[in-house]
């Protein structure tokens, strides 16, 4: 019998659209609005079609944590690796719009957890989606994302069909967190924005 050698892959084949040669490993904090007004006009849907675009083209060694903030701020889900696709798809599309906005106190949870699994040389990333003002309440957002910042930790603020009056203060605290602002109108936005905004952040 004929001695078949199974070739061994090299693990950057393994992800040809995001090769672990050229892109840093990822730790990945969503920080969603889930208020009520994230229901109207497919918003929350487009994001969903967006995140879950992303978590197709992570790998083994990015990792994502999804936290929400409406009435309350709650860890939807825990930090994952990516490899469990299906679960953090799962995830996705179970969340759900309802209550008021309250982004100071999601955005304190979002670092304290972006911290928890924090990745040495890799890109350790906040992604604030909202449709508007965040309402900050007590917390200095900005100082908030300046402080973050220095310690290695980004934020990017995605606006979801979000008016021009809102996108002052989507860019200032983007650029105060050393982030991206995107914004995000249609499906077609939905598919790539998110895609290229990881792969810009982890660019070795």
């Amino acid at each position: 019998k004929p001695i078949i050698l199974t070739p061994v892959i090299p693990k950057e084949e393994k992800y040809p659209e995001f090769p672990l040669s050229e892109y840093k490993p990822n730790n990945i904090v969503f920080l969603i609005d889930v208020s009520a007004s994230m229901k109207y006009t497919g918003k929350l849907d487009l994001l969903k079609a967006s995140m879950i675009e992303m978590t197709n083209l992570l790998r083994d060694v990015d990792n994502i944590t999804i936290v929400t903030y409406a009435s309350h701020t709650i860890v939807e889900m825990e930090t994952m690796s990516a490899n469990n696709k299906d679960s953090i798809i799962h995830k996705i599309e179970g969340l759900k719009a309802k209550g008021m906005t309250a982004g100071g106190k999601g955005l304190k949870l979002a670092y304290s957890k972006a911290c928890e699994s924090y990745i040495a040389h890799g890109n350790n990333e906040i992604i604030m989606a909202t449709d508007g003002d965040f309402n900050s309440g007590s917390e200095n957002v900005y100082k908030l994302a300046k402080k973050y910042n220095a310690k290695g930790v980004k934020v990017s603020v995605i606006g979801i069909k979000n008016r021009e009056v809102h996108e002052t203060s989507m860019k200032k605290l983007a650029s105060n967190g050393g982030g991206n602002y995107l914004k995000i109108d249609t499906f077609d936005d939905a598919k790539k924005r998110l895609v290229e905004e990881v792969k810009i952040s982890s660019k070795l």
